[in-house]
């Protein structure tokens, strides 16, 4: 006789089989290479997300022009008053005016590096940059290669592309928008650090201009 408990058992062994089988399939998952539609997927999201981060990096330039723009305005609305320099002590006058021509000078120099991080740049072409082993880009992707193509040229050879050529595509257009990012916020740095010394030069000077006015 079929114990009682047979019906019971053969269904956590199903179960406990199918388990088994996704931790499996888990296990392969996790080991194998990307097939060409997931690495096209991966792909594009990373270059998505270093378009943005471009963009993040613009408007943070952007956000550092406005604060240096309100401190300048500061700072110069001050220095319109010209009694306060007549009246300054003459120990104090030339150092002063020293840190007011360096002001200036730094403010020129720090609004070059905002537009150094924000001005439009070339990515570098895509055709020919594949590496040994990979298919060599066709240039259906990057927009200063699609420019090259003549319109009929451009159809026929999306005709003839292979999904490889259009990852490896990607993945230089990945690598040189990195580049591009980095050397966006290798100004953006330089930038922010120029506006911390600004603020401070700027505090100093209204804080002198500030105590002859009231010694006045």
């Amino acid at each position: 006789m079929t114990p009682v408990t047979a019906g019971p058992e053969r269904h956590e062994e199903r179960i406990a089989r199918k388990q088994r089988k996704r931790e499996a399939k888990l296990r392969r998952d996790a080991t194998r290479p990307p097939r060409s539609l997931e690495r096209w997927r991966i792909l594009m999201d990373v270059v998505d997300e270093g378009r943005r981060v471009a963009e993040l990096a613009d408007h943070k330039a952007r956000y550092a022009l406005v604060v240096m723009g309100a401190l300048n305005a500061g700072v110069f609305l001050v220095l319109s008053r010209a009694h306060l320099i007549s009246d300054l002590p003459p120990g104090i006058k030339p150092w002063l005016i020293g840190a007011l021509v360096g002001y200036a000078g730094l403010s020129c120099l720090f609004v070059y590096h905002a537009i150094d991080c924000i001005r439009p740049r070339w990515l570098r072409d895509a055709v020919g940059q594949g590496g040994a082993g990979t298919p060599e880009p066709l240039g259906l992707l990057h927009w200063e290669s699609i420019g090259r193509y003549e319109e009929k040229a451009y159809r026929s050879t999306w005709n003839r592309v292979r999904m490889d050529q259009l990852n490896g595509e990607v993945v230089v257009i990945s690598h040189h928008l990195a580049l591009l990012i980095r050397h966006k916020y290798r100004a953006l740095d330089r930038l922010y650090r120029g506006l911390a010394v600004l603020v401070i030069l700027a505090a100093l000077q209204l804080l002198v201009y500030g105590a002859v006015a009231l010694a006045g």
